[in-house]
């Protein structure tokens, strides 16, 4: 495993990490003082919050990522997809291994916090959930906007047992607007969140986990007002 830092300011570092098969990526790192755990976001398809760490969309601001896990006292490690299409539900199964990995290797990762979004939503619930174990997590929880399916439906997993795979508390909550997707699947655009996101709360919510799903009324995919995002403000709520 291999770590190489390729830039540095007072809050970044941005980082190689290659995997035991030789998978190799980035990603972004904001340490903070006396850590109590990390928070990984798993980004969308594209990866523009990695790519766009200023906006305010996602990591930036006084209500964004990167406060709300200051705040928290979480190291906030923000990964970029292995592969050329910057998707993480592509090959899932090798990408998710190659965080298992990264994720490993980081101090604090015992108490894990996941915030995903679209593509990395549906990584979280189809994938990394199962992988809890390998990693030795003790608590934490997952957080899922515009997207996390039922593992099940897709023909992954039959049961992800939470006293299986973690013993202490572990919420789930899935956030969704209420008009994505408006009309359904469509050929053009097959992702339906509002169906998806409902499908992954019914199947980890018949496996024992702690479950929520929350509707925001008049919001599509995006979840922001303009240019700043709700993406912090919900991490605030529901990380405790």
């Amino acid at each position: 495993m291999l770590f190489i830092s390729n830039e540095r300011d007072n809050d970044r570092d941005v980082r190689n990490f290659t995997s035991k098969n030789g998978a190799e990526g980035e990603y972004l790192i904001y340490p903070v003082k006396d850590a109590k755990g990390i928070l990984v976001w798993l980004h969308g398809d594209g990866a523009y919050e990695f790519h766009h760490p200023d906006s305010e969309v996602y990591l930036a601001g006084k209500d964004g990522i990167r406060q709300v896990a200051k705040e928290k006292g979480l190291t906030l490690v923000v990964p970029k997809s292995v592969n050329d299409e910057e998707q993480w539900w592509k090959n899932g199964e090798a990408n998710v291994q190659y965080l298992v990995e990264l994720i490993s290797s980081l101090p604090n990762h015992e108490k894990l916090w996941i915030g995903s979004f679209s593509g990395g939503a549906e990584t979280t619930a189809y994938w990394m959930l199962d992988k809890l174990p390998e990693l030795n997590v003790q608590s934490g929880g997952a957080i899922m906007f515009g997207g996390g399916g039922s593992p099940k439906k897709e023909g992954l997993a039959t049961h992800i047992e939470k006293s299986q795979h973690v013993k202490g508390s572990f919420p789930l909550t899935w956030i969704v607007g209420e008009n994505d997707h408006v009309g359904g699947k469509t050929e053009d655009d097959p992702f339906d969140a509002i169906a998806t996101s409902k499908e992954g709360e019914a199947f980890y919510a018949q496996e024992g986990w702690v479950t929520k799903r929350v509707v925001l009324k008049h919001y599509s995919h995006i979840l922001a007002n303009g240019e700043v995002g709700l993406y912090g403000k919900y991490l605030r709520e529901y990380i405790d």
